[in-house]
């Protein structure tokens, strides 16, 4: 595996530029700068499917996007529900495959949006629950954001050029396409306050701060937050008879599809958290019991060792630019000099290496 990292989560507002995917494209108007095609295979498997995982755990999947579905006596439980058109869609689905079995919680992975939204659908009858960072990012503020998205002008306003530009400097592995604001801006003003950017997710009814278990139906789902990584706000979900670990974006974001070996997006300073909190959080997913890692990305199950090579990587970068920089090297000569040779096989290293380099530079010269 390999830290999966900062990769913007490229959005519901992309996923209409993707096949197999039935949410309306933006207006033209709004359509932006002519794209080349992503990377082969980022976004598979095509269309959206519900597969069974072990015992009475499943993922459904809207193209390379998948939430975790526990079936229960007493009905549902969700872990994420992407966006409002899929949605209805896993509504319809599960009253089709589960009849009888109304969603009775949604479990939120993390508030980004491109995981987190349409929750609404199920608002009837669900109760969410979701970190306690999640009601922070959702105040009012201009929320923690992956893909090296941030308020450039500091005007607490989410803006076009704030998502889209980190995605045109790096195409495909930071930012987002501008239908993340435009889908959202209303009023047509190129930019949208927070209640607006969270207008189509529901706020959790209940949070907690470092671990909940969560006991419904027979079943057994132990909530955890690994630290701050990907998100400030995630949660792994322990399926505990399953003995299956769910987690989203962190350690396996969306570049994953059949390896975890694979460099991480790295944009910005590894999304604003420092390397030591990346290495924590591997290291608390690492320490719970279970059998298989199945994620939001990624279309096969993982095992423990993945994340653990994936933290190793993590040190390994650490390790090589911090000894760099006591060395008095310039970013320059460590982008030449640190040829990370030992993950050459890894998936996106000839792209990704300096930008990893880059942002552990940055990332340690910040969290001193």
């Amino acid at each position: 595996m390999r830290a999966r990292h900062a990769l913007a989560l490229l959005t519901a507002l992309l996923l209409p530029l993707l096949p197999g995917t039935q949410a309306a494209a933006p207006a033209a108007a709004d359509a932006g700068p002519k794209l080349p095609p992503p990377p082969a295979g980022m976004f598979a498997p095509p269309g959206r499917s519900i597969t069974h995982v072990a015992g009475d755990l499943y993922r459904a999947n809207n193209v390379g996007w998948y939430v975790a579905v526990l079936v229960t006596p007493a009905g549902i439980v969700l872990v994420d529900t992407l966006n409002t058109d899929f949605a209805q869609w896993l509504k319809k689905a599960l009253a089709e495959r589960f009849p009888g079995k109304p969603v009775k919680y949604v479990i939120y992975s993390h508030s980004h949006w491109d995981h987190a939204e349409g929750g609404r659908v199920f608002a009837d009858t669900a109760t969410f629950i979701g970190q306690e960072g999640m009601l922070r990012n959702m105040d009012g503020r201009y929320p923690a954001l992956p893909g090296d998205i941030v308020d450039r002008n500091e005007d607490g306003r989410l803006n076009i050029a704030e998502f889209e530009q980190p995605f045109l400097d790096r195409l495909w592995f930071c930012g987002s396409t501008r239908g993340a604001v435009t889908n959202k801006d209303t009023d047509h003003h190129g930019s949208i306050t927070s209640a607006q950017f969270f207008a189509d997710i529901v706020k959790p009814d209940i949070v907690y701060s470092e671990r909940m278990t969560l006991r419904f139906g027979g079943k057994t789902m132990e909530l955890v937050f690994p630290g701050k990584n990907h998100a400030n706000d995630g949660t792994a979900v322990l399926f505990k008879d399953e003995r299956v670990l769910f987690a989203v974006d962190f350690p396996a974001d969306a570049l994953v599809q059949a390896s975890m070996r694979s460099l991480p997006s790295a944009c910005g300073p590894f999304d604003g958290h420092p390397m030591s909190e990346w290495i924590k959080s591997y290291r608390t997913l690492e320490a719970l019991d279970f059998d298989v890692l199945v994620g939001g990305h990624g279309t096969v199950a993982f095992r423990k060792q993945d994340i653990t090579e994936g933290r190793e990587y993590f040190e390994y970068l650490q390790h090589e630019v911090e000894g760099a920089m006591s060395r008095g090297l310039s970013l320059a000569q460590m982008r030449e000099q640190l040829t990370l040779d030992r993950y050459k096989s890894w998936a996106h290293y000839a792209q990704l290496r300096p930008y990893n380099i880059e942002a552990a530079y940055h990332n340690l010269s910040i969290y001193k």
